[in-house]
């Protein structure tokens, strides 16, 4: 599988093997000299080869073709993130209301007072 880059410095275009990428080789622009973090590489190589491995493993059942644009990637995260936050805000509205369970008389859902 061959996975094409553009750098972001100098807007060049290359490819590497995921097989390279796996294997240890470094992400590196061929134009500009621009490196991947190690860490971010290394990450990098252990997800493309989990892909990998469970792809093959899915394959006994179906064909897969890959698609994938980093632009569309970092959007889809942002929105997630967005959706993480109003779900924590939503949250911590409801921790709020210690009385929400007592009906009109005091009563909680079960029939008991509210006392101690």
């Amino acid at each position: 599988m061959t996975i094409d880059f553009t750098c972001q410095k100098c807007d060049g275009s290359f490819d590497l093997e995921a097989t390279e990428i796996i294997e240890g080789d470094k992400i590196v622009c061929p134009h500009c000299d621009a490196k991947a973090p190690t860490t971010v590489a290394e990450d990098f190589s252990s997800a493309l080869g989990e892909l990998i491995t469970q792809s093959q493993a899915l394959s006994r059942k179906f064909g897969i073709s890959f698609s994938f644009d980093s632009e569309e990637a970092a959007v889809a995260a942002e929105e997630e993130e967005e959706d993480k936050d109003t779900d924590e805000d939503e949250d911590a509205g409801e921790d709020g209301d210690e009385d929400a369970d007592e009906d009109e008389d005091g009563d909680d859902e079960n029939g008991d007072e509210g006392r101690f």
